[in-house]
């Protein structure tokens, strides 16, 4: 393990140095982080890079290409950061994570808590010159929550609005939905049960509105799926910028959008989004002015210190565990299962390969998510797990002999992205489960979009998965194992955890809901092992002189609407 962490560092080391300019060593600030808070940490200091050269333009880096652009489809984070951009909804989040109001400009809420009423501004428009008006939203919910036009985010829909399940199975009418235009500027949506979060949903991209003539007009590709917002010119946008170029898998450029309300307060003229999958060409392209924000990996950022360039940290609220395919015969044990989670190390990995600040998983809700009565969820929550290498490899035989089964009938694929530190990553695991194991498993690394694809058509049996909240409660982690979640990729199915998360939906005591998810949570990780989470995530990144005032939070990857600014 010693010989493979040293030879893992020593080529994480060579790729962040290549092509790299020198500079005076120096001793530049930890980047540390409140592990309880969302928000950006604001590095101090000047950084050394002026910034990319073109006029009225920012340069930042997406990692990978957005695969969905349709709010009614999404599922990715990628997607969620261009929409954020071009897409306004009824509320948005400010640099604090806060709902406030965005197309709509008031809000009533009945007693009963269920029904909320918006009255919709009236200076709105999408681009082709109609009204953003209530029939917009009603339009985007129905089609999402039908099986013809919705995907796998439709539970957030139908597990939420009045009759949304019945109308999504087909056994009710459109009428009979809690969504209503009352009239072309007012709009009622009403839920099943009171939600703490409903004015994170109204944020939230599946709930953001489309127009029908727009989305019609896109037409179909060749599976029956839409082509709405697949290209420029198929494109609805009725926000602070628009898609003006895509070059697929290479870059994206928005453009301010003039007739979008609020249009005085945009300060950038254009967003530049490239799409670089390597680190080191990342860290090339920012220190040649070709971009103005970049990610670090742990080796980039002691060279970013060595350098004393500002290092700024957020904790993104986001979890990366092993999803595993239970329709696959050697993984229809959670003993197996946990068997391979436990012989990674999970602490050793985190502190030899991540080296960044991410924090040891306990359970799959991470410690940063709020709870009831003001507190964390969890609080009152033992841990989950207990990483006991030194057992894996009993546990692992103990689990195959269960299935009949020994460790040379194990033939497993470990699927990720084609990144450089996936893969590097993946070399880590696969050593570790040949060294603890004694089993040999295959890495098939692929394209984000592909690797997504794989995952929704159940073609993998190991993925290292992340996953990014919706809305700042533990249900958004917690509802994607339900039987019928479009998002259930390993296919889990367990009575008894569904009937709880029913029970924590209906629920209107905070306290009681919390203790009801604790008891999910444990069934799906420390019994069944569901998915073995590792680590809950931080990302540290470096931003030229060039931009100012761009949010990063852990709900929010990119935001430009909120004060950000060309300063240089």
């Amino acid at each position: 393990m010693k010989k493979l962490l040293a030879l893992l560092l020593a080529g994480l080391m060579a790729v962040a140095a290549a092509g790299c300019s020198s500079a005076p060593a120096s001793s530049g600030d930890d980047s540390a982080t409140d592990s309880g808070s969302s928000t950006t940490s604001e590095a101090t200091g000047t950084s050394n890079f002026a910034g990319t050269p073109d006029e009225g333009m920012v340069t930042v880096d997406l990692r990978a290409e957005p695969p969905d652009l349709n709010p009614i489809t999404t599922t990715d984070v990628a997607s969620a950061d261009i929409l954020r951009e071009t897409t306004a909804g009824l509320m948005k989040l400010d640099e604090n994570d806060q709902p406030v109001n965005d197309l709509a400009e008031d809000y009533t809420v009945s007693e009963d808590g269920c029904t909320y009423t918006f009255t919709i501004r009236k200076d709105a428009k999408w681009n082709n010159g109609d009204p953003v008006t209530a029939h917009d939203f009603v339009f985007s919910y129905l089609t999402g929550m039908s099986k013809d036009g919705g995907g796998n985010y439709a539970f957030i829909l139908y597990n939420n609005i009045k009759n949304g399940d019945k109308y999504y199975a087909g056994e009710c009418k459109a009428e009979d939905v809690g969504v209503k235009a009352v009239d072309d500027y007012t709009l009622e949506v009403t839920f099943n049960t009171p939600l703490a979060y409903a004015l994170h949903l109204f944020a939230f991209q599946t709930y953001l509105p489309v127009n029908e003539k727009i989305y019609e007009a896109a037409g179909k590709n060749s599976s029956g799926g839409s082509l709405y917002n697949s290209e420029p010119d198929l494109m609805g946008y009725n926000g602070p910028y628009y898609v003006e170029s895509w070059t697929h898998n290479t870059e994206l450029v928005l453009a301010k959008n003039p007739d979008y309300y609020n249009a005085d307060d945009i300060k950038i003229e254009k967003i530049k989004y490239t799409m670089m999958k390597d680190s080191n060409a990342r860290m090339n392209a920012y220190q040649g002015g070709q971009v103005d924000c970049i990610n670090l990996t742990a080796d980039q950022i002691d060279q970013m210190k060595s350098m004393n360039e500002p290092i700024h940290t957020y904790v993104d609220n986001g979890n990366w565990y092993f999803q595993f395919n239970l329709q696959t015969p050697a993984l229809q044990s959670a003993k197996v299962r946990k068997a391979l989670g436990d012989a990674i190390d999970p602490q050793s990995y985190i502190d030899n390969v991540l080296r960044d600040g991410s924090e040891l998983a306990n359970g799959l809700v991470p410690t940063s998510i709020n709870g009831a009565n003001g507190g964390k969820y969890v609080d009152g929550r033992e841990d989950l797990m207990d990483h006991d290498t030194a057992g894996a490899k009993a546990l692992f035989d103990e689990g195959l002999k269960e299935l009949n089964l020994t460790a040379a009938d194990v033939k497993l694929t470990y699927v990720c992205d084609d990144t450089s530190r996936a893969q590097t990553e993946a070399a880590y695991f696969q050593q570790q489960w040949k060294e603890v194991l004694g089993i040999d498993v295959d890495i098939s690394p692929m394209a984000f979009e592909a690797r997504l694809d794989a995952m929704t058509n159940g073609n993998f049996d190991i993925v290292f998965a992340g996953w990014s909240p919706d809305y700042n409660d533990a249900m958004t982690y917690l509802d994607m194992f339900m039987k019928d979640n479009g998002n259930n990729y390993g296919k889990y199915d367990n009575p008894e955890y569904d009937d709880l998360l029913n029970q924590a939906m209906e629920e209107k005591d905070a306290a009681k809901r919390q203790e009801i998810l604790h008891q999910a949570e444990t069934i799906l990780i420390q019994e069944d092992y569901v998915v073995y989470p590792i680590y809950f995530s931080v990302i540290n990144y470096v931003c030229s002189n060039k931009l100012s005032g761009m949010t990063r939070t852990g709900f929010q990857e990119f935001d430009f609407c909120d004060g950000a600014e060309i300063v240089s």
